[in-house]
């Protein structure tokens, strides 16, 4: 979005606007309100671009705004010959008009729908940005490239962050960096050069270590790359006026942060000393900067760097994030977080592949540790060691908690894996932590390593063998395995141009209206998009490289940030950004449709989301950021077509991709009437970012109306409805509900979407045939299940017939029950069931069994030789388990009763029958029908009964069979039991 626009397109777009402003006043008059209303709308919408984006004379733009070139205007007939000022004040008066004519036909008309925004639009993409432009009340505009290498943009005056609390119990002051020394300010830097100072942004300073250890190893610019000025050679120079611009990839695009050379510093009456060497000692002690510098503290750009960033986080009293999103912000590489303890992670195959990203010079890391166990008496709170000392090691590793390492060289020898880690912190050069190797086995690896390769790299690099080992001396080496043993989460960084091509959409997720708010479980719908990738017959090949992250497609997510607050890091935890005190939860969902999207069929064109099969449900994470990775060569690899000779033909699949978004407070009761301002501003939009990167072609298209109607009902799993998976016995207690589809609707779309208010919860939607009865389903047998969202996923569940056209057809007229369930029994949280259908349907709850009943539950045993005299064709069957009912209330009166075995081992077959005693003996008067071994047992359902005595039998199939059981029994009335 920050490609110029030109002022050809400015003018299209400024005719477009007062035709859709021409339409909606006939649309009025002609009392089509509705029409008029959106059109209204829409013209609204854009004369406020076009006020934000105004053409001037020497091509400048809005702060903010995509530059406009200024070119020879063909559109001045639009206004005359306006002057700017004029042209400009009437935008404002035509935006104004129609925008009153909006609210004005809104006011007297009560069933407009709300205008759909146009994602992808050029005005709602510039819209975002601008939006987003502004972090803790300042303002951030899209980067847009220096006019001069030799100057910084000029200001009369910057805003200093502020200080942190260790910074001022320091006594620090702000003073200009360029008095320090200016011959040595672009000087090169090892990764082991830099260190963090008193600042708490461990993630940060990680960040620069492995950057700067990049360009040393691979060559360039990289680490100083986003600070301006520089000269033709990518080279920072220093600003003539202590003025500079820096470049950070902030809220999905890059963005200018204006900071100067004022840094903090120690003050001179209490000066300390930055490092133990008799080098570092000769420095002058009144010059030491107290932040991010090198271990002699007077290197400037680590600092420049570290302000800016700092300064767009709130100031220097930062908790950190994680070092992927911080070198993300600093270098644009791609983050990635492997979480080391996640059941799901390959250990070898995150190894093969980080190892041949890294050879290759395509990738840069950091790892995290997490929180340090909470200790008897206190709390494991405050772990932003300020002191760095010995005493805050948290961890028996020797590690720090909740503390980010850069990762400055892995290296595989004799097939053992080991990696070189720095503890940003300047105290920690010859701290060794426990998990380490050994020195000497450590001089012995690199000994070894650099006969092959070490020597070339040296020099390559111009670097001597005495530097290479004083580069040693701030790290240690541990294996492979004991990082990830020891280590909660790994961040990588990728190289953007591993990907030729780049699909990026910036979005929002609506906030909740002031009525809707107030309807508990309420949520607005995730924004839904549709992915199309083409593979051309040439890259489905078998030879593939199956760690080659360029035969992938990549989805980046980003949730903007409004503002910073401080919070509890672990790490797995990036900055926790929100707009009321409650953290926030993104993730991707990713399915693959059910059909190829045809050649000829433009993915916008399709009504429908043929969602079937779950291709990634990603977990939520309460960061910034969330990568999903396909691998459409493995998905779309074919037999070759007999017919084309053998020849695999150009494919191409299509993708539904589910942008999520969770708040805690989805979960929590509504706020009354005196938090109700609090509870409108979490109610506003948030600003998202969607990238897709692959070297395939690709096209992506917003699925804004998914299917025209839509039922929405809001329940909860509870101590009785929260009966688990399928194979439960309680299964049957799980929410369910009736759809009806109408014999007039014909054969109908439909989509179902299932979410639960806590993000953590496995949760699973199926829409199955009626059971007998009132509909509710005891239990599944083949041919059942009309629709699944198939396996349990975390938070969320999607399941669709297929679009329409294709070879499955939709939902036929007739009756369905839909049942909601979590995978385990007794989870109890709330949720949200959304229907979406081509036609109108009803859905109504099933009551559950015997509810609005009297419930009394009976309970026994069948013990062989006293009470297991198996079924009625045995002689003494009514020698098994009984009880008498006695119903004296006239009138008819409804009985409901369910059997189950609680036997640990296999399940008997068993019956559940209810006889009528009469003079003339028992006869029988129900049955819950054939014996069965089912979880959910056997049951006699809505059986009528007129007054009098009743026995109920318990029985086996086989005799001497012996299992303890129970019977809930749900009457009407009150009747007295007895047991025989």
């Amino acid at each position: 979005m920050s490609a110029p626009i030109t002022r050809s397109e400015w003018d299209s777009k400024l005719k477009h606007a007062q035709d859709q402003a021409q339409r909606a006043t006939k649309a009025e008059l002609a009392r089509n309100y509705a029409e008029a209303f959106q059109l209204y709308v829409r013209a609204g919408q854009l004369f406020v671009w076009l006020l934000g984006n105004f053409p001037t004379s020497n091509g400048s733009h809005s702060a903010g705004s995509p530059r406009v070139d200024a070119e020879s205007s063909t559109s001045d007939a639009l206004f005359g010959a306006a002057t700017p000022a004029q042209t400009r004040e009437r935008l404002k008066q035509m935006a104004t008009k129609v925008m009153a004519r909006a609210e004005k036909i809104k006011s007297t008309r009560k069933d407009l729908r709300p205008v759909e925004r146009d994602a992808l639009s050029q005005e709602e993409q510039s819209s975002i940005l601008v939006a987003s432009s502004l972090v803790n009340g300042q303002r951030y505009p899209v980067w847009t490239p220096p006019t001069s290498s030799a100057t910084a943009h000029t200001t009369s005056q910057i805003t200093q962050p502020a200080l942190s609390p260790g910074q001022l119990r320091r006594r620090a002051i702000y003073k200009r960096a360029s008095l320090i020394s200016s011959d040595t300010f672009d000087k090169r830097l090892r990764g082991s050069d830099i260190v963090q100072d008193v600042v708490t942004d461990c993630s940060f300073v990680a960040a620069l270590e492995v950057a700067a250890e990049y360009d040393r190893r691979c060559g360039g610019h990289l680490a100083t790359s986003a600070l301006y000025p520089q000269d033709s050679q990518g080279r920072i120079l220093p600003s003539q006026n202590g003025q500079y611009r820096v470049k950070l990839h902030i809220n999905g695009a890059p963005r200018t942060v204006l900071i100067d050379d004022y840094l903090p510093h120690y003050p001179s009456a209490l000066a300390e000393k930055t490092d133990t060497s008799k080098a570092d000692a000769s420095q002058p002690q009144t010059e030491c900067l107290m932040c991010a510098t090198s271990r002699t503290g007077q290197a400037i750009w680590p600092a420049l760097l570290e302000k800016a960033y700092l300064k767009v986080m709130g100031g220097y009293d930062f908790v950190g994030s994680n070092g992927s999103i911080d070198l993300y912000a600093l270098t644009g590489w791609l983050p990635e977080h492997i979480f080391l303890r996640h059941a799901g992670f390959q250990r070898e195959k995150t190894w093969h592949r980080f190892l041949s990203a890294w050879r290759a010079g395509k990738c840069m890391a950091t790892v995290g540790t997490g929180k340090a166990p909470a200790l008897s008496g206190g709390t494991d709170k405050d772990v932003r060691q300020e002191d760095q000392g010995l005493s805050t090691i948290t961890l028996e590793s020797g590690l720090i908690s909740s503390h980010n390492y850069a990762i400055l060289d892995v290296l595989e020898c004799n097939s053992l894996r080991y990696l070189k880690l720095m503890n940003p912190w300047r105290t920690a050069a010859g701290v060794r932590p426990a998990i380490a190797i050994p020195e000497y086995e450590e001089k012995r690896i690199y000994a070894e390593f650099s006969s092959e390769t070490l020597n070339a790299q040296l020099e390559n690099l111009s670097l001597d063998a005495k530097d290479a080992q004083d580069a040693m001396s701030p790290t240690f080496t541990v294996t492979w395995d004991v990082l990830c043993s020891h280590f909660d989460s790994l961040f990588l960084n990728w190289d953007p141009k591993l990907f030729d091509n780049n699909v990026t959409v910036h979005s929002s997720w609506r906030g909740s209206s002031a009525s809707s708010a107030s309807m508990p479980g309420f949520k607005q719908p995730d924004p839904h998009f549709r992915l199309t990738v083409t593979v051309p017959a040439n890259l489905q090949s078998n030879s593939e490289p199956s760690n080659d992250p360029a035969a992938e497609v990549w989805l980046l997510l980003n949730r903007h940030i409004t503002y910073t607050r401080p919070s509890d890091r672990s790490s797995g935890e990036q900055l926790e950004v929100s707009t009321k005190a409650s953290a926030e939860y993104i993730a991707l969902h990713v399915f693959e449709d059910d059909q190829h999207a045809s050649q000829g069929e433009h993915p916008s064109a399709i009504s429908a989301l043929p969602l079937r099969k779950a291709k990634h449900m990603e977990a939520y994470v309460d960061g910034t950021h969330c990568l999903v990775r396909l691998k459409p060569s493995s998905l779309l690899r074919q037999k070759a077509d007999p017919q084309s000779g053998g020849q695999q033909q150009q494919q191409r699949r299509s993708f539904t991709v589910v942008v999520s978004r969770r708040d805690e407070r989805d979960s929590l009761p509504k706020p009354t009437s005196a938090g109700t301002n609090a509870d409108q501003k979490g109610n506003k939009d948030v600003n998202y970012t969607l990238s897709v990167l692959s070297r395939y072609q690709m096209e992506l298209s917003e699925l804004r109306t998914r299917l025209p109607f839509c039922e929405t009902i809001s329940g909860s799993w509870t101590t009785r409805s929260a009966g688990g998976n399928a194979t439960l016995a309680s299964f049957l207690c799980n929410p369910q509900y009736t759809l009806l589809v109408p014999p007039e609707a014909g054969e109908v779309q439909v989509q179902l979407v299932l979410e639960s208010a806590d993000r953590r919860i496995p949760v699973q939607v199926l829409l199955t045939y009626p059971g007998p009865g009132s509909g509710r389903v005891t239990h599944l047998t083949q041919g059942d299940v009309v629709l699944s969202s198939g396996m349990y996923h975390h938070g969320l569940a999607l399941c669709s017939t297929s679009h329409p056209g294709s070879a499955n057809t939709g939902l036929r007229p007739g009756t369905y029950t839909l049942i909601a369930s979590t995978f385990e029994a007794d989870t109890h949280t709330d949720f949200q069931l959304g229907v979406e259908s081509t036609r109108p349907l009803t859905l109504k709850p099933i009551a559950q069994e015997g509810a609005g009943m009297f419930h009394r539950r009976l309970t026994s045993c069948w013990r062989r030789g006293v009470s297991a005299f198996g079924s009625p064709a045995n002689r003494d069957y009514l020698g098994n388990p009984s009880w008498r009912l006695t119903i004296e209330r006239p009138g008819l009166n409804s009985l409901v009763a369910r059997i189950r075995s609680s036997t640990s081992g296999v399940r008997p077959y068993i019956n559940l029958a209810l006889f009528s005693e009469t003079r003339e003996g028992l006869k029988e008067v129900a049955s819950s029908g054939s014996y069965t071994d089912l979880a959910c047992g056997a049951a006699m359902d809505s059986v009528k009964l007129q007054p009098g005595v009743y026995r109920v039998v318990a029985s086996t199939y086989q005799p001497e069979t012996e299992a303890e059981f129970s019977v809930d029994l749900y009457t009407a009335a009150k009747i007295d039991v007895s047991p025989l």
